[in-house]
């Protein structure tokens, strides 16, 4: 796996952090490390987070190779921020940064089965390989109900209705195990190869983010990060599917917050370009009010 991630809105993720040397912030989803290491470089002093064992590992060697010391990268669910940072001796922290895409390291190896592009991989799709359940295990004890409403709900998908249908039929003659069989499914009620490559994409995206509990653990997270903040101090947010934005934007229009994005800041023309995975990327940022 040679997979590179790019971090997504890096400067304007860094600008909206106000990175000052000595204090303390959190990036509650450190993937590669790309976010953390820039602020270790700018003086900041780093707790990461991640659910993701691989991606802790990445991020370790990653700021271990910036000779800066101050940070420290912890494998856990951000939905559990609040316990995490008082154990590390994050309790008051400058700014706390959430990026809520899938890496690329996720997405490029095989065995992850968060692409529908390796079709014999088993269909995964976890975060953390090693907890909860696999999309093959929720799509073949689900309900045609539930299934409907994972696909319509998380995917924002029409053939919802149709897809779930096809997914009940053919889990009664064969048990779903890979990719594959999704694909192969697809197939079937989606013949123009155009049309199938983006319902593939929005139901691989409603089974990741059901198998990971993934809008919940963004309101828990939310809600961890303020209490951790200190009054002053900068929460920001990128986001990739219309719910979690939605779930952010209402979030920071509670009394605690002066939001700084009336609307959400969006990836620069020659970013999209040249990072196809921020095309979706949403940016919202709020300050802490004094009580």
């Amino acid at each position: 796996m040679n997979a590179v991630h790019i971090s997504v809105m890096r400067e304007e993720v860094l600008d909206g952090l106000h990175i000052e040397p000595g204090k303390k912030y959190i990036d509650a989803t450190v993937g590669a490390g790309g976010h953390a290491v820039e602020i270790v470089k700018r003086g900041g002093i780093v707790l990461g987070i991640d659910t993701d064992p691989t991606a802790v590992r990445i991020a370790t060697t990653e700021l271990e190779k910036t000779g800066v010391t101050g940070w420290k990268v912890i494998q856990g669910n951000f939905r559990d921020i609040e316990q995490i940072a008082k154990k590390e001796g994050f309790e008051r922290v400058r700014g706390v940064l959430f990026d809520l895409g899938v890496s690329s390291m996720q997405l490029d190896t095989p065995e992850r089965g968060f692409s529908y592009r390796f079709t014999d991989a088993p269909l995964d799709l976890r975060m953390n390989q090693l907890q909860g359940e696999s999309s093959a295990q929720l799509v073949n004890r689900a309900s045609r109900e539930t299934l409907y409403d994972i696909f319509s709900t998380y995917g924002e998908e029409q053939l919802a209705g149709r897809l779930a249908d096809a997914v009940c039929s053919a889990r009664s003659v064969k048990r779903i195990e890979t990719v594959g069989d999704i694909v192969s499914i697809l197939e079937q009620l989606v013949p123009d190869e155009h049309a199938r490559f983006s319902v593939l994409s929005r139901i691989f995206q409603a089974l990741r983010i059901a198998v990971n509990e993934e809008m919940d653990a963004l309101r828990e997270g939310l809600h961890g990060a303020r209490e951790l903040l200190e009054p002053g101090g900068y929460l920001v947010v990128i986001s990739f599917h219309s719910l979690e934005d939605r779930i952010v934007k209402l979030f920071m229009r509670e009394s605690a917050w002066q939001v700084i994005t009336k609307h959400p800041e969006v990836p620069t023309p020659g970013e999209r370009i040249s990072n196809r995975r921020s095309r979706s990327a949403k940016l919202r940022i709020a300050v802490k009010k004094s009580i």
